[in-house]
C-alpha cells in the first residue's frame, strides 16, 4: 500500500495491556518501516510517555497525546485542550458534590500499582497538560450525572481501558483529521488511512479511517458495521491485522 498513515492507539492496541511490550508486534512494525509508512501514535498517554515509546520504536513520526488534546508535530506541540490547571480548577468545584480521585494527585506507589507501571514511568502519566484521569468512587448511576454536569465547563469524560479521562471536547478523530490535512498539504498528496485501537475511546478515531481495525478485547459491544476484527489480542492481533492489510492492498 502506498500513500497511507498508520494511526494506532497504545494500551490494549500495540502495548500488551499489562506488560506494555509490544515485541509480539517487531514484524509489521519492521514491515512498516521497509514501506515507510508513517506510524502516527495515538494514546490518552502523555507527550513525556509517547516520547519515550517513540524512542524505543525508533519512531519521528508525530503523535496525537492525552485523547487528542494534543498534537506532537515536527517537534511542536499544538495544543487543542484545556489546560490542565483549569481541569483541575473544576473538578475541585465538583468534588463537592461527586466522589472520585484524580490520577494526577495519587501517590506514586498507588499509580505504579494500578497500572502495572515502573516508577519513571508512573511518574511521566503524571505530567498531563491537557486531561486528567480520574477514578470513579461515587454511585453508578450518579456518573451520568456527573457526565452532564461537566459539559457546562466545556469538558467530556471518555473511558479508557482502566480510567475515566476529563478533557475538552476535542477526541482522537479531530486530531487525527488535523495531522492527515497537515501532512497531504505539505506533501501535495491524499493518503488513505489505518486506524487501529481497542476501546470506546478509539471508536471515533477508527471510523475517522478508511481501513478501521477494532484489536480484539474484553469490547464485543463495541462492534461496528465495515470493521475488521483482528482474532488476537493486543500487539498479537496489531501485527497480524496490519500485515494482512498491507499485503492485500
Amino acid at each position: 500500500m502506498q500513500n497511507c498513515l498508520i494511526f494506532s492507539d497504545l494500551d490494549g492496541t500495540l502495548l500488551d495491556h499489562k506488560s506494555y511490550s509490544f515485541s509480539k508486534a517487531k514484524p509489521a512494525l519492521k514491515l512498516i518501516k521497509e514501506k515507510e509508512i508513517p506510524l502516527i501514535l495515538t494514546s490518552s498517554k502523555t507527550h513525556s510517555e509517547i516520547k519515550k515509546i517513540q524512542y524505543k520504536l525508533s519512531n519521528n513520526d508525530p503523535f496525537i497525546f492525552e485523547n487528542g488534546s494534543g498534537v506532537s508535530y515536527k517537534g511542536q506541540i499544538v495544543n487543542f485542550g484545556i489546560p490542565h490547571k483549569i481541569i483541575q480548577q473544576e473538578l475541585t468545584k465538583l468534588s463537592k458534590s461527586y466522589k472520585f480521585k484524580c490520577y494526577t494527585k495519587l501517590k506514586l506507589i498507588d499509580v505504579m500499582r494500578l497500572t502495572g507501571l515502573s516508577e519513571t514511568n508512573a511518574k511521566l502519566s503524571q505530567q498531563r497538560k491537557f486531561s486528567e484521569p480520574i477514578i470513579w468512587t461515587d454511585d453508578v448511576h450518579k456518573k451520568d450525572m456527573f457526565l452532564n454536569e461537566i459539559k457546562k465547563y466545556g469538558l467530556i469524560g471518555v473511558t479508557g481501558g482502566r480510567f475515566l479521562t476529563i478533557s475538552s471536547h476535542h477526541d482522537k478523530a479531530k486530531a487525527l483529521n488535523w495531522v492527515k490535512l497537515k501532512i497531504e498539504k505539505e506533501q501535495n498528496q491524499s493518503f488513505k488511512t489505518i486506524g487501529l485501537g481497542d476501546g470506546k475511546n478509539d471508536i471515533n478515531m477508527i471510523n475517522a479511517c478508511d481501513i478501521k481495525i477494532l484489536i480484539k478485547n474484553n469490547n464485543e459491544n463495541l462492534h461496528q458495521k465495515n470493521w475488521i476484527y483482528s482474532k488476537k489480542i493486543g500487539p498479537s492481533g496489531w501485527n497480524e491485522e496490519i500485515i494482512k492489510v498491507l499485503k492485500n492492498e
